[in-house]
């Protein structure tokens, strides 16, 4: 798993502010899969146990914040995870509108 990559910063975010993680779930993932990721980011030394549940450490704050500065995201873009689905692959002019797949008919 990619250090940086979307899912862990999203797992690290909803330690952080002691999320659910069916944040997670609702974008595909099968519990055996997030208890891999919650592994693997305690074995780097992300998060770990306390008496108060799973923690965010100083690793995992500094993980955060890299990401953070090299996708130049500030305030609350820096709390607020996208969800990936909706991320575009290309940009889009300001003038371009922009539907999901996804979006249903209005009636």
């Amino acid at each position: 798993m990619n250090l940086l990559d979307h899912e862990t910063i999203l797992l690290l975010q909803l330690i952080k502010k002691n999320g659910k993680i069916e944040n997670l779930t609702k974008q595909g993932y099968e519990y055996s899969q997030i208890a891999i990721m919650i592994n693997t980011i305690l074995e780097n030394g992300f998060i770990e146990f306390s008496p108060e549940g799973i923690i965010i450490t100083d690793s995992g704050e500094k993980a955060l914040a890299v990401y953070n500065k090299k996708l130049n995201r500030k305030n609350s873009e820096a709390i607020i995870s996208p969800q990936k689905e909706y991320i575009l692959e290309e940009r889009k002019s300001i003038y371009d509108i922009y539907l999901p797949n996804n979006i249903k008919n209005l009636k």
